[in-house]
């Protein structure tokens, strides 16, 4: 099946300039946990995580999570994050994007996305973003291709 037939089609998404306050909040409000940057054109430019809001607030707090004793400070941790919260996403967006075309495989996708240990991935279309899919919906549709080729043999 194409990943354009499993594809969210919520478009979803922030600008370069958008700042990182802002940011937070469509993520909080759409319950997600990245989204996609694109221009004013649609065109795919970055993708932003609040892994990596979380690394531009606390740099190297990946790192100390390593040791077990380590433990955040989180009254320090909201101050970092206000003073970087006007920034533009651009500034910390992952800028090599890993994203789909819509006419690619839901296997190939699949695979892609566990090899590289993605949560959600943008969708295009002539290198415009169209959609996004995420592993959730990836299992989703493998459990109910499962069920019905079961189902499909009990009959037989």
């Amino acid at each position: 099946m194409r990943i354009g037939e499993l594809m969210d089609r919520d478009l979803t998404a922030l600008f370069p300039d958008t700042t990182i306050a802002e940011a937070v909040e469509v993520l909080s409000t759409h319950r997600v946990s990245g989204l996609p940057v694109a221009d004013q054109e649609g065109h795919l430019v970055g993708f932003i995580s609040e892994k990596d809001i979380i690394r531009a607030a606390l740099p190297g707090y990946f790192d100390f999570l390593k040791d077990p004793s380590f433990l955040p400070d989180f009254g320090q941790f909201g101050k970092r994050l206000l003073k970087i919260s006007n920034d533009p996403v651009e500034k910390y967006m992952v800028k090599k994007v890993i994203a789909f075309d819509e006419n690619d495989s839901d296997f190939q996708v699949a695979m892609m996305m566990m090899k590289s240990n993605l949560k959600r991935a943008p969708i295009l279309s002539d290198g415009i973003f169209v959609g996004m899919v995420s592993r959730a919906d990836l299992l989703d549709h493998i459990l109910r291709s499962a069920k019905e080729e079961v189902d499909s043999n009990f009959y037989k």
